[in-house]
């Protein structure tokens, strides 16, 4: 689930219309895998805007491309921009993604406190938690090992985003529940709901997390000795990431590959484990 200048002479505020142009831009380059200068148009909109919008894309933006650094300093900006501003929506959306770049880079206990906040602002608000707020608890129980908890969110959730129609949310969480299964050690759940979950990304044209997937599918492939279909996964999972500029996780990739590879070359030598 989820990511993200200081010049020598002050930037001039431009038209709203402007700061659309300038994301659109950024947008379809991102989508052509043109990710430098995406990167460009994106902190280019985000100078230029006067409000939030700009800056929110350009976190989310160092999200995706795994510029954790830099994603986490912007959410935090934005998250005391809306304490000035009493901007509770805006609040909302730094909060979540914060909490999830803390998850991605082993900072647990701050994220649980962060999703615990948000939390309570949703339930204050609406008099229930929303999807994302499901999903993010159901994140935070699966660190803590409360994977019952985690799947009943995750489930609740999934039902919701099926209503709703919304295939984003559905993939993701479809994507977490194959996760979740596989750290249960049940491989024929998990690959039901990564393959369900990697079709749908694809289908978004999601390529950072249609390649997480395929990590996740190669793992559960590994664990029943389904060498060939592990290796196509991370083959294609490389693609993914190199597509849109998820270098961490290409690096993890190839690492990964080459893990197989060793212990397929341990099978094809010693005739006694075959």
């Amino acid at each position: 689930m989820t990511t993200p200048i200081e010049s020598s002479t002050k930037c001039p505020t431009l038209p709203s219309n402007a700061t659309s142009l300038l994301l659109e831009c950024a947008r379809q380059l991102e989508e052509n895998g043109q990710i430098s200068a995406a990167r460009n148009a994106y902190q280019a909109a985000g100078l230029a805007d006067d409000t939030p919008r700009g800056r929110v894309e350009l976190a989310g933006f160092h999200f995706r491309t795994e510029c954790f650094d830099e994603a986490g300093q912007e959410y935090e900006s934005l998250l005391r921009l809306a304490a000035e501003s009493n901007d509770r929506r805006l609040a909302e959306v730094a909060r979540h993604n914060l909490a999830a770049i803390l998850r991605k880079t082993e900072h647990s206990s701050r994220a649980m406190t962060l999703q615990a906040r948000a939390t309570a602002d949703a339930i204050s608000a609406n008099g229930e938690l929303d999807t994302t707020d499901m999903t993010g608890r159901a994140l935070d129980a699966i660190d803590e090992g409360n994977f019952g908890l985690a799947e009943d969110l995750l489930l609740r959730s999934l039902t919701v985003e099926i209503k709703k129609g919304n295939l984003n949310g559905e993939a993701i969480d479809c994507a977490n529940l194959g996760a979740l299964a596989l750290l249960r050690g049940d491989n024929t759940v998990g690959i039901r709901f990564l393959a369900r979950a990697y079709h749908l990304h694809r289908r978004l044209n999601d390529r950072r997390n249609a390649g997480t997937d395929l990590l996740n599918l190669a793992e559960a492939f590994q664990n029943v000795s389904r060498w060939s279909l592990a290796s196509r996964c991370l083959r294609r999972a490389m693609s993914q990431f190199e597509s849109c500029g998820a270098n961490q996780s290409l690096n993890t990739a190839h690492a990964r590959l080459r893990e197989l590879r060793q212990i397929q070359g341990v099978f094809d030598r010693d005739p006694l484990l075959n």
